[in-house]
């Protein structure tokens, strides 16, 4: 990452994003055409298995791209990166995500023979001798304990991280909303210099921890929710790469926020061309990285010739789904590839939150591919008003909480937030030999 030599910063103006009352109006909308894209979905094909394959994939993308951003701030958080202090909030906003997620976890569940419909079926884990061997792990009941536990455990985390990322700056604001002070807490305050110190104290504990369980949690919902749709197929890469690319689209969604915020919050003096750049240069190298780990599960598996192992690509790479794979890999590590290549494109916002948007598509895309091919029999391209007007009500939710959040709580640190962040100048006292005395 470049250096930045303006640390601490002169000036932490306390500033929310200016957000028109026409976005949430419009969100509200879009929320609605969601919700009756899935109600209209469930009396068209197949028994509506196109709405619950939509409500599924969506619940996965979104899903990941707010834990994600969590996961990008508390990497922010460990590194002591300074030069994000005025980013990072953008990504922590993803939090406010998470509750709707874990409300929206719980009716998926109700689709479930459209999902796992390869082993549900009465008896065919006794028939089928490879199901056989996997019949504990198929287990309806034990899937949806071991997901809630998983998806309980990371977003509880997730959201004490980001109390104790407000917490010190939230006291003492003049018409402040309630939850300030709910936040800040009453007569165990002890001063904001303290509370940062305290509470950038116990993040530090919460954020290893949770980056940790991210890895095996959502691998683990990436494992249960993907790859058991087709349950011959395995990959020990798979949920690598699940994890890798909700952290990727964590950051294209936070440079878009970012872009978007810099404007509305009027931070022009506090979000650089420099910040941009450093950004820019984590959503290329995840490019690369996620070309890289699809690349390595895939190549194994086309020279080991296996027929379960190959099953998977198989139907990614036919029609009516090879056209959409194609794109898909276009938006996530070819046009990034390209257009990031060099120094000078990643410091242009709107140019950066314009290729972070391709990816951001191509991750939803890559979404629905990793679940919807395993489970349909039509020979059309399931993608049309019941998939996208999913997707688009799922990003209502998505934004209208985002934005609640970046309306509600600074943008910025307090300095005294700033001042917790240790300095990464160690300064080692040199012994100095006495001058020799004359004889």
């Amino acid at each position: 990452m470049s250096a930045h030599s303006d640390w601490p910063p002169v000036q932490v103006p306390f500033r929310t994003l200016r957000v028109p009352g026409a976005v949430f109006g419009v969100l509200a909308l879009l929320a609605v055409l969601g919700a009756v894209s899935f109600f209209l979905g469930l009396g068209g094909e197949e028994h509506g298995a196109r709405a619950w394959h939509a409500f599924h994939f969506n619940w996965l993308f979104w899903s990941s791209v707010a834990i994600g951003m969590v996961i990008l701030a508390m990497v922010f958080h460990m590194t002591n990166s300074r030069w994000s202090w005025s980013v990072r909030r953008f990504a922590l906003a993803g939090a406010a995500f998470l509750p709707i997620s874990l409300l929206l976890f719980i009716p998926m569940w109700l689709g479930a023979e459209h999902y796992f419909h390869h082993w549900m079926e009465p008896g065919i884990l006794d028939r089928d001798p490879v199901l056989h061997e996997k019949a504990a792990w198929l287990s309806l009941p034990g899937m949806i304990i071991r997901d809630s536990i998983a998806v309980l455990v990371l977003y509880g985390l997730a959201l004490a991280f980001t109390y104790h990322m407000l917490r010190p700056d939230l006291r003492g604001i003049r018409g402040a909303p309630g939850i300030y002070d709910r936040i800040s807490g009453g007569a165990g305050w002890r001063g904001a210099y303290a509370e940062a110190l305290r509470s950038r104290g116990i993040a530090m504990y919460i954020a290893p921890v949770t980056a940790f369980l991210f890895a095996v949690c959502w691998g683990l919902i990436g494992i249960d929710q993907g790859m058991t749709m087709l349950p011959h197929w395995f990959s020990t890469m798979f949920p690598v790469t699940f994890i890798i690319s909700s952290f990727h689209s964590a950051i294209a969604m936070t440079i878009v926020l970012t872009v978007l915020g810099r404007g509305w919050g009027r931070l022009e003096n506090q979000i650089l061309p420099n910040q941009f750049h450093d950004i820019g240069k984590l959503l290329f190298a995840y490019s690369v990285f996620w070309m890289y780990v699809n690349w390595s599960q895939y190549v194994v598996i086309w020279y080991g010739l296996l027929p379960h192992e190959q099953e998977w690509f198989v139907l990614r790479f036919k029609e009516p789904f090879a056209t959409l794979t194609q794109l898909a890999v276009g938006c996530i590590f070819v046009i990034p590839f390209f257009f990031l290549l060099t120094r000078p494109p990643k410091k242009v916002p709107a140019f950066l939150a314009f290729v972070a948007a391709i990816v951001l598509l191509g991750h939803w895309l890559e979404r629905f591919l990793i679940t919807v091919p395993s489970v349909w029999e039509g020979d059309h391209l399931p993608m049309g008003l019941t998939e996208i007007g999913m997707g688009l009500g799922f990003g209502a939710l998505f934004f209208a909480s985002v934005l609640w959040f970046l309306k509600t709580f600074p943008l910025l640190p307090s300095p005294a937030s700033l001042a917790a962040i240790p300095s990464p100048v160690i300064t080692v006292p040199v012994r100095t030999r006495p001058a020799a005395t004359q004889a």
